[in-house]
């Protein structure tokens, strides 16, 4: 499962970087989730690509747990951005640690329930 993280707002990439910075340092992806940056990822540079990470997942249950990673990352941030989730044509953004929203989110990508922001 391939999916695409986003910030917005975050004009030069520090958050970006953070929240990639986490999920290479997560226990419940290693091994699990392979992270690829796409585009400028250093403060500063300039370029024409997107601004996001590429995410590829061994399995669905790894979804949960990144899910659940980008929530907790968000915890410990000042302003706690927003991160947009895409998966096959399907986008949410996680803005919120409620386990019961980001139960629904996780169910969203995965195709379970109906596709909605949370």
């Amino acid at each position: 499962m391939q999916l695409a993280l986003r910030i917005e707002e975050d004009r030069d990439h520090r958050e970006l970087l953070a929240l990639r910075t986490w999920l290479n340092r997560s226990d419940d992806l290693r091994g699990r989730a392979g992270l690829a940056p796409q585009g400028p990822l250093s403060p500063g540079d300039m370029g024409a690509g997107l601004d996001l990470i590429n995410v590829v997942l061994a399995n669905g249950i790894a979804l949960g747990s990144l899910v659940t990673a980008v929530a907790t990352w968000r915890a410990t941030r000042p302003g706690r951005p927003a991160v947009r989730i895409e998966v096959n044509g399907v986008t949410v953004t996680v803005d919120t640690d409620d386990p019961e929203t980001i139960t629904r989110v996780t169910e969203a990508l995965r195709g379970d329930g109906s596709a909605a922001d949370s």
